[in-house]
């Protein structure tokens, strides 16, 4: 949400407070300051809380930044729901999981990482389907 954006939505709520408290009879002074300042704390709390779709492209996108540091996570889907990340798919090996956990934790947003990712067989098969 662009800061425009958020104005016009502030003052579209405002106006809207305003010929409310103006068609009521009410005291327009103290119900449009009330109004204005929650209008403007809401864009506020909806920009610092990002949306399941953006966590789950951060994820995605701070797993694919640690490929340098060894991950290979061309196989691990990422969900996000309500800031809480669920990481699946299939790896190399255990320390696979631990730093693709690690990474997802320390994305911005995330409030816990629920892990199902498997590890594969030399075989090719997933270890816990043997």
């Amino acid at each position: 949400m662009t800061i425009r954006h958020s104005v016009r939505l502030a003052a579209a709520l405002l106006f809207a407070v305003c010929a409310s408290v103006h068609a009521q009879g009410g005291n327009a002074a103290s119900s449009a300051s009330s109004s204005a300042s929650a209008a403007t704390a809401a864009p506020v709390a909806a920009a610092s809380a990002p949306t399941d779709k953006q966590l789950a492209a951060s994820v995605r996108q701070a797993l694919r930044a640690a490929r340098k540091q060894g991950l290979k996570s061309t196989y691990i889907r990422v969900r996000a729901r309500d800031g809480v990340v669920t990481l699946s798919g299939v790896v190399a090996n255990e320390s696979q999981i631990a730093l693709a956990t690690s990474v997802a934790q320390g994305v911005s947003g995330v409030r816990n990482v629920t892990s199902k990712i498997e590890v594969r067989s030399s075989a090719g098969a997933p270890m816990g389907n043997q």
